[in-house]
């Protein structure tokens, strides 16, 4: 059986293209089966591969018993003439209050310490020992938590700087593996603790299911192959539109929203991960698709209006009032010129408020009115400059409306506007 799994694992290094010669690798370590036996398959192939290696291990603290498996690691890694870098951090006392579980706080803190040790020792690929049962949990858990459609390509072969050379391997293949080779490990007693979201579905959920398929775990490998494929296009083709139509501003960007809602979807969560470092729930993001304004988290919204697309901080609640001294006007995306070749009249721009009224031709309108007739999205309206006289009356709405009460000999041009302004970039001086 070893012979086969090593031709395996050396067959998928080379179709997935995880490493390359001249590489140095940090492999996590935790001291269980899994990490153990992959840390004892890098060594014994380093040389064939012409890789280098290095052990990572982080003591969690989140038992008694973590600082033997610390030992243990560096007990091994010393047997085996292999570099290892450890260190630890009290997870417990940062997970209080923290509103996350305690595996996600373990996992974050976990990664961070990988990319530091990587970086500090100079290592190009970091090694986990992810394998198909991994996987098979880690679907159940997104399908539970509500996970969107492409969240199911979630486990993959390489993915940045991270590599999992066991991914094509069921846990059973490995364990025969690491006892055919006498691989040392230590058990992790709480991972048959079933108050941990992933330990009940491994223990509670997939016995289930193999009963029903004994093979769960390859068919659950095809489904997220395909998936990681599908996933790719799709950001291959969001980044590309994002990159040609979404244009970014201080604290929010904008975009002509797209028909295809799927795509709507995808290109609102990209763009609200390059602006915020996160993206929501896939059910809360949904809600945009049914709402004109959905407010993901703490000020941070998804605004559609007239077709076009704000998110972030698309709610303007600032109040601002500056006087006009000089010809060029620089404000929340818009400049303006305004030639003023009147000594007796003084101009200042301000954003709307309650009650706005302008008169055109002799004809008063409501503000509010004026910006719907002209289809200016919701997102703009508190941001737009309105030019206004000392009796504070509007004078002139940018690119819109030109008041009976501006003299004649007063130049006012709007020369830069954001994104979507107008529908279709259609501006009149006239209503």
């Amino acid at each position: 059986m070893s012979d086969e799994f090593e031709e395996r694992f050396l067959s998928f290094l080379k179709e997935e293209k995880l490493l390359e010669e001249g590489e140095h690798v940090l492999v996590a370590v935790s001291g269980g089966i899994d990490s153990m036996t992959l840390l004892y398959v890098l060594k014994k192939f380093s040389p064939l591969l012409k890789i280098k290696i290095t052990a990572a291990h982080l003591d969690h603290r989140i038992r008694e018993s973590s600082r033997r498996d610390r030992e243990f690691v560096e007990r091994i890694c010393r047997q085996w003439n292999v570099p290892v870098e450890t260190s630890e951090v009290d997870v417990p006392s940062l997970w209080k209050d923290s509103g996350k579980t305690l595996e996600e706080i373990a996992r974050e803190l976990r990664y961070d310490f990988l990319r530091r040790t990587a970086k500090k020792v100079g290592a190009t690929k970091i090694a986990l020992a992810h394998h198909k049962n991994d996987l098979l949990e880690t679907v159940v858990h997104r399908l539970i938590r509500g996970t969107g459609p492409l969240g199911l390509a979630c486990i993959s072969p390489k993915r940045e700087e991270f590599i999992r050379p066991f991914l094509v391997f069921k846990r059973s293949e490995i364990e025969e593996y690491a006892r055919e080779k006498g691989v040392p490990y230590v058990v992790d007693e709480t991972n048959y603790d079933v108050k941990y979201t992933r330990n009940f579905i491994r223990h509670r959920i997939v016995p289930l299911m193999k009963e029903l398929n004994p093979t769960v775990e390859d068919a659950v490998y095809r489904l997220v192959s395909v998936t990681l494929l599908l996933r790719n296009f799709v950001e291959r083709t969001v980044q590309d539109f994002v990159e040609r139509n979404v244009y970014f501003y201080k604290d929010y960007a904008v975009f002509a929203e797209p028909e295809d809602p799927f795509f709507f979807l995808e290109v609102t969560r990209w763009v609200l991960k390059e602006m915020c470092g996160r993206v929501p729930e896939y059910e809360k993001l949904i809600g945009a698709l049914k709402s004109k304004r959905v407010e993901l988290w703490s000020g941070v919204f998804v605004e559609r209006s007239f077709g076009y697309v704000a998110v972030g901080k698309t709610v303007f609640r600032e109040k601002y009032r500056v006087e006009v001294k000089g010809d060029m006007l620089e404000m929340e995306g818009f400049k303006i010129r305004v030639v003023n070749n009147r000594n007796d009249m003084k101009f200042w721009v301000r954003n709307r408020k309650e009650g706005d009224r302008i008169i055109v031709n002799g004809r008063e309108r409501k503000l509010k009115d004026v910006f719907i007739e002209k289809k200016v999205p919701t997102f703009y309206r508190d941001r737009v400059p309105l030019l206004v006289d000392e009796e504070d009356r509007v004078l002139w709405v940018p690119g819109i409306a030109r008041s009976n009460f501006l003299p004649e000999d007063v130049v006012v041009e709007l020369l830069e506007y954001p994104v979507g302004y107008v529908k279709g970039g259609t501006y009149f001086e006239q209503i």
